[in-house]
């Protein structure tokens, strides 16, 4: 089994995110270009013998602070390390970006990457209380040595 991380296109993290179960509400291409706008983004994808399985994007939220925002690996391609990889590729680009924290929000009805977040030395910041408890947005941060 072939695995390859690399940088994507928005066509692409469509193509993966428009096949997560987890995911309800399909983003266009407009979407993406609206939120990214112009700011230093990275688009990642995880191939698996050539065929799409996964990808993670992010934006510059400030000159210091990298917003990861999106990703999931698709259910046939789980358990294969994806989502660490997909992780760590990004935080390599990041920290050769200049940047000095990564934050990332996500919720408790996804513990699995709840808990891929917390092994990889993200901290929680802050957790939305305002909504139901499987629909609470937590954020967590992560220091970048320069």
């Amino acid at each position: 089994m072939n695995t390859l991380i690399r940088p994507g296109t928005i066509e692409e993290a469509l193509t993966v995110e428009a096949a997560l179960p987890e995911f309800g509400a399909a983003r266009t291409e407009t979407d993406y270009r609206q939120r990214l706008g112009h700011a230093p983004h990275l688009i990642l994808v995880a191939e698996v013998d050539g065929a799409l399985a996964g990808y993670k994007v992010g934006y510059t939220q400030s000159d210091d602070v990298f917003y990861s925002w999106l990703g999931g690996v698709l259910p046939a391609y789980r358990r294969l390390g994806l989502a660490q990889q997909l992780m760590e590729y990004q935080e390599q680009w990041v920290k050769a970006q200049g940047y000095l924290t990564i934050e990332v929000r996500s919720k408790n009805k996804f513990p699995g990457m709840l808990i891929l977040l917390l092994k990889n030395g993200y901290k929680i910041v802050k957790i939305e209380a305002d909504a139901p408890l499987d629909e609470r947005k937590i954020t967590f941060r992560k220091e970048i040595a320069p």
